[in-house]
């Protein structure tokens, strides 16, 4: 599997979530919780592998309290 295109996919996510929550003031919510607990990959990339859905699962994973912490802590306006 290559990783940059998994990161990418996260990334994605990343500037989707923090466009529409920040930028666009539609409320917040976490980054787990934006990528549908990961099911955002599966209608996003419907022609991926289940091994690229399960990268993506992970990374989320991985970067989903870091986004929150970014998100709550420092950009949200409440």
């Amino acid at each position: 599997m290559e990783n940059s295109k998994v990161k990418k996919a996260v990334t994605g996510q990343i500037i989707n979530m923090l466009t529409n929550n920040i930028l666009n003031d539609y409320g917040n919510e976490s980054f787990e919780g934006w990528c549908e607990n990961g099911d955002v990959f599966r209608y996003s990339y419907p022609d991926e592998s289940e091994e690229f859905y399960t990268e993506c699962i992970r990374e989320m994973k991985v970067v989903a309290p870091i986004i929150d912490r970014l998100t709550y802590d420092f950009l949200a306006d409440f």
